[in-house]
């Protein structure tokens, strides 16, 4: 899960304050007339409440853990549950520190994509100028681009429909209505649209190696925001 670092240290953050919480109210749990510890009832969900928003956040559909994520919101208020929910959250706070949360499958598809932008680099550093160079390089790019985009309809929940779909602007429609990117994003991605199907259809005259170093550097940007 590639987050800024200052959300990546906020979240981090946040696991140690609920860890250490949760042991204050195990450490602060008074005895029944039974002999058995009790811990203080409302602090106990109101740290359930607080972990399971952090767990369902951070964990994420269909994962092996998510169901036992969302138990915790319904934690039992006994000493016992609390401190397996707290050996939990240190161990979920571990994966996903080690980034071992994100979908494997996943992370080695964006590894592919930055591979293939890099060769998109080269192709435009290594040819000649004026001899229309830059073409391949922005039918390559365009086609991470295209795979990418694939990609996130898959990963929506639901997923989002491409069966049938030709052409990328549908699925930039799609996934700018499901909120998955807005409106100065979706102008960018049909800008890099275009571009690719100039590319495609001989349409050389239309654009050049600007465009498609400009290209590039932004299909990275949008792989390193979207997909890593």
């Amino acid at each position: 899960m590639n987050l800024p670092k200052d959300m990546l240290s906020m979240t981090l953050a946040r696991f140690d304050s609920l860890g250490a919480e949760g042991r204050n109210i195990l450490e602060s749990a008074s005895m029944d007339e039974d002999g058995n510890k009790k811990p203080d009832r409302g602090k106990l969900i109101a740290w359930r409440i607080k972990a399971s928003t952090l767990l369902t956040r951070v964990i994420p559909v269909g994962h092996v853990h998510r169901e036992a994520a969302e138990a915790v919101a319904m934690l039992p208020v006994t000493c016992e549950a609390l401190d397996d929910a707290v050996s939990m959250l240190r161990g979920i706070k571990d994966d996903f520190d080690k980034g071992f949360l994100d979908d494997l499958s996943a992370r080695i598809e964006a590894a592919i994509a930055v591979d293939y932008m890099g060769q998109a680099e080269d192709l435009l550093a290594e040819g000649q100028r004026g001899k229309f160079d830059h073409v391949p390089a922005a039918v390559l790019a365009g086609a991470v681009l295209e795979k990418a985009l694939r990609t996130l309809c898959e990963q929506q929940e639901p997923p989002i429909e491409i069966k049938g779909l030709k052409s990328l602007n549908p699925m930039i429609e799609a996934l700018k209505k499901a909120g998955v990117i807005n409106e100065a994003k979706n102008v960018q991605l049909r800008a890099w649209t275009l571009l690719r199907n100039l590319a495609a259809h001989g349409e050389f005259q239309q654009f050049d190696r600007s465009d498609v170093d400009n290209m590039i550097a932004g299909i990275k940007g949008f792989l390193a925001e979207n997909l890593t």
